[in-house]
């Protein structure tokens, strides 16, 4: 498979689980899941490159978003919990810390350690914590486009 095409199927990939969010089609996101996250499945190699790409999109609708007047030193994040307290970034789930961590980079230009973070999450041994930041990330782009 040559880049452009695996650009072109992660692309449509996260195009379709977006979707599959935003309609919240548990069904087709089951599906989705165990195509992505199970061992034997063959379309397992696109879950790094999918995590890139719904990465990358979150922190474009967010620049876009900030305006063009906003600098890159602009994007920080406040966190809280179901009982509106504030939570630290070190109180999450490794995966879900890595994945914020991962857009706060892109958001700073920094797709480099964006890559690393997203690493973590795509070797993280947890299939739930893989799919806790998949879905974090598919939520966000829903929420934002």
């Amino acid at each position: 498979m040559t880049p452009s095409e695996l650009q072109r199927d992660v692309r449509q990939l996260a195009d379709r689980l977006v979707a599959v969010v935003t309609d919240s089609d548990h069904r087709a996101l089951s599906a989705l899941v165990l195509r992505l996250l199970s061992p034997q499945s063959p379309d397992r190699r696109l879950f790094p490159p999918l995590l890139a790409e719904l990465t990358a999109e979150t922190a474009e609708h967010i620049r876009a978003l900030a305006g063009p007047g906003c600098s890159e030193d602009f994007f920080t994040v406040d966190l809280f919990g179901d009982d509106e307290a504030g939570v630290e970034v070190d109180e999450l789930a490794p995966p879900l810390r890595a994945t914020l961590r991962a857009v706060l980079a892109e958001l700073h230009d920094d797709s480099e350690n964006a890559l690393v973070q997203l690493d973590f999450v795509a070797q993280d041994p947890n299939p739930l914590g893989r799919l806790d930041a998949l879905l974090h990330l598919a939520t966000w782009v829903s929420e934002l486009r």
